[in-house]
């Protein structure tokens, strides 16, 4: 019997440790994004998407789902994904100048306040969008 409690414990233990770790895969909403990425030192990658729009979907299939692309957003960055059709995303939208979507924005957190460290407008191809993010990866410090 003492057994059993001993590895429920474990078990309840192990299961706690896996909620308190923050899920980088996962796309988080703005505020929580902004929370995350403070407290883990990462930049934040904010997706202004839109569900009508061709070019995100595009972005969805094709790069943003691709495993390299997956792999290093998740080791690097907290991604915010931000529908412009919502209330939030509207006001949000008008913040950040989105033009369009979709529009990637990047923030670091620096000196007490959110920093925009490089943005993109637009759909592009896998290795190009890649390579940008590897470029704001360094400006934004989480390259290191």
């Amino acid at each position: 019997m003492y057994a059993y409690r001993v590895l429920w414990s474990l078990a309840l233990l192990a299961l706690a440790a896996a909620w308190a770790a923050p899920d980088f895969g996962r796309w988080y909403p703005y505020g929580t994004a902004l929370d995350l990425a403070q407290s883990q030192g990462r930049v934040v990658m904010v997706y202004f998407h839109s569900p009508h729009c061709p070019y995100c979907d595009q972005m969805n299939t094709f790069v943003l789902s691709d495993p390299q692309v997956s792999r290093f957003l998740e080791d690097r960055f907290v991604v915010a994904s931000v529908d412009t059709e919502t209330p939030e995303g509207q006001e949000l939208s008008r913040r950040y100048r989105v033009p369009g979507t979709p529009t990637f924005v990047f923030l670091v957190f620096r000196k007490g306040a959110w920093e925009e460290v490089g943005r993109f407008f637009g759909s592009r191809p896998r290795a190009q969008f890649l390579s940008e993010l590897r470029q704001i990866c360094a400006k934004g410090g989480a390259c290191e």
